[in-house]
């Protein structure tokens, strides 16, 4: 099994119970989307695989390893086989495009080569081939600032990349972008999923999306999962259950 998480919880020391019993499998090559209200725990269960929070309770397995309390060397080579994608594109703004991308790649280097940024020419080829993927070479020698909400996005996906990650995993990557924008970005990573390979982890808001690029849906409120399934079972009944009697779909071409 590519992933297993069981039985996870996740309670802050605020008293905030953000998980609650998640148990799900995912199979390498998937493209799973967790879909849910804000604050039913989805950035939190992405957090939790890559380990940027612990876990309280529970078991999380990568590539048949226990990895729930890895630490030190353990977790930092973990973290080198799970690339992550931001709302908040989270690129050094004065620095260029290519600088940002080569930083996906610091964990690999020695201390003397990341501090003097010392990149040999197959870093930066790895760094085009990168920014290739999500067709933003051009800018390679562009301030990161001077870019557009969608081109930074773009470059972080690229960023990401330069781990060559065996798992993407990418929180609320289009929440801050134009409708128009979001379809485009959303089909990198669908280009990454097919033509790489790579499993991809994707929380969004958006049932057009949800049902464009996912190959299968996990639902949370309230840190408990109430749906598992395909995108195009979720009809008017399950997104009532899953966002609120209230709630009305916005749909995004």
């Amino acid at each position: 099994m590519f992933l297993k998480v069981e039985d996870l919880h996740k309670v802050y020391p605020s008293g905030t119970h953000a998980l609650k019993g998640v148990s799900f499998e995912v199979k390498e090559g998937e493209f799973l989307v967790v879909i849910g209200l804000s604050g039913s725990g989805k950035s939190t269960l992405l957090r939790c695989i890559n380990r940027l929070h612990d876990p309280t309770t529970g078991k999380i397995t990568f590539l048949d390893k226990d990895v729930t309390h890895v630490k030190g060397e353990e977790l930092r080579n973990l973290r080198k086989s799970i690339g992550m994608v931001f709302q908040q594109f989270n690129l050094i703004k004065r620095r260029s495009v290519i600088l940002n991308v080569l930083s996906g790649n610091l964990a690999s280097m020695s201390t003397f080569n990341s501090v003097s940024e010392n990149f040999s020419e197959k870093d930066l080829e790895d760094a085009y081939k990168c920014l290739d993927i999500v067709g933003i070479s051009e800018k390679a020698n562009v301030r990161a600032d001077a870019l557009s909400g969608g081109q930074q996005q773009r470059v972080a996906i690229a960023r990401s990349l330069m781990q060559k990650p065996k798992l993407l995993l990418a929180d609320e990557p289009v929440a801050s972008l134009d409708p128009a924008t979001s379809n485009s970005i959303m089909q990198y990573f669908e280009k990454i999923n097919k033509e790489l390979g790579t499993t991809v982890i994707c929380n969004l808001h958006f049932l057009s999306l949800v049902r464009r690029y996912a190959t299968r849906v996990i639902a949370l409120k309230a840190g408990e999962i109430i749906y598992e399934g395909f995108p195009e079972e979720i009809d008017e009944n399950w997104f009532k259950t899953i966002y609120g009697e209230e709630a009305e779909e916005v749909e995004i071409r």
